[in-house]
C-alpha cells in the first residue's frame, strides 16, 4: 500500500511601487497641457491582489481564483471646444487596447489577469479632432496557493510569470508546509515509515536560493519559509522531493 503525503505550498509576491500614486485623477504628462480638453478620470482602485489557486497537477481551481477588476470612470470629461467623441484605454498589462466610440458612458472595466506595476494610457478626443492623453500606475500583487493532496510525487510549484512590469517584485515569499498523514488502517500508532523530505528554491537561472531537509515519521510535518528581496530573474520555482 503507498504511503499518502500532502504537501501544501503557498506563493507569495508583493510588487515595488514605481512612484506615488496620483489618487482619483490623471496624471499629467511631463509637459504642460494647454488644450481644451479636461479629462476627469476616476479609478475604482489603483491596486489589488491576483489570487490563484492551484491543486494536483497544477490544475488552476478557478472557483478559487481570483483577478483583478478596475473601473475606468471618465464619464465628467469635457471638452471646451466640441463634444467629447471617444476615448483609448491601454490597460498596460499587454492586453488589448479598449476603444469607445463616445456612445457609452464613459465607465469601462479591464480585468488585470497578470501581475505587475502597469502604466495605463487613458486617451479623450473631442469633435475638433483635439487629443489629451493622462497615464496612471496600476500595481497587482500576487498571490498563489498550491495546494497537492495525497502524492508520492509532489508538483514542481512555479512562480508565474510577472506580465510587461515597469518594476521587479519587492519580494518575493515562499512558504510551505509538508505533511506525512499518519495512516491509521492498523491502529492509532500508526504504520508510516519515516520519509525523508527535500525542499528547494530555484532562481530563475536555476541556482538553488534555499534547501532544506527533513525527516518526517507518520503524522509529522515540516514548514519552511524563504524571503527573496528585489528578486531580478523570473520562473523561479519550488520542487519537494521524496
Amino acid at each position: 500500500m503507498l504511503n499518502s503525503r500532502k504537501s501544501v505550498t503557498a506563493i507569495t509576491i508583493l510588487l515595488l511601487i514605481s512612484s506615488v500614486i496620483g489618487g482619483c485623477f490623471g496624471n499629467e504628462d511631463e509637459e504642460v497641457y494647454s488644450g481644451p480638453i479636461d479629462i476627469v478620470l476616476i479609478l475604482s482602485a489603483d491596486s489589488g491582489t491576483l489570487e490563484i489557486s492551484k491543486g494536483n497537477g497544477n490544475e488552476t481551481i478557478d472557483q478559487q481564483t481570483n483577478s483583478v477588476e478596475i473601473e475606468f470612470d471618465l464619464s465628467n470629461t469635457t471638452s471646451g471646444s466640441g463634444e467629447i467623441t471617444g476615448f483609448t484605454i491601454d490597460p498596460g498589462d499587454g492586453s488589448d487596447m479598449i476603444y469607445s466610440n463616445g456612445s457609452e458612458s464613459g465607465v469601462f472595466t479591464h480585468e488585470y489577469l497578470v501581475h505587475g506595476v502597469f502604466e495605463a494610457i487613458i486617451t479623450a478626443i473631442d469633435s475638433e479632432e483635439n487629443e489629451r492623453t493622462v497615464t496612471e500606475e496600476i500595481r497587482i500583487d500576487y498571490i498563489q496557493e498550491h495546494n497537492n493532496q495525497n502524492t508520492n510525487n509532489p508538483d514542481v510549484v512555479w512562480i508565474d510569470y510577472i506580465g510587461p512590469s515597469k518594476d521587479i517584485p519587492m519580494w518575493i515569499n515562499v512558504s510551505s508546509t509538508i505533511a506525512n498523514p499518519q495512516d491509521f488502517e492498523f491502529g492509532p500508532i500508526g504504520s508510516n515509515e519515516p520519509v525523508t523530505v527535500t525542499w528547494t528554491l530555484y532562481d530563475g537561472q536555476d541556482n538553488k536560493i534555499n534547501e532544506t531537509t527533513e525527516e518526517l515519521a507518520g503524522g509529522d510535518s515540516m514548514d519552511v519559509q524563504s524571503t527573496v528581496s528585489m528578486p531580478i530573474t523570473i520562473d523561479w520555482r519550488v520542487e519537494i522531493t521524496l
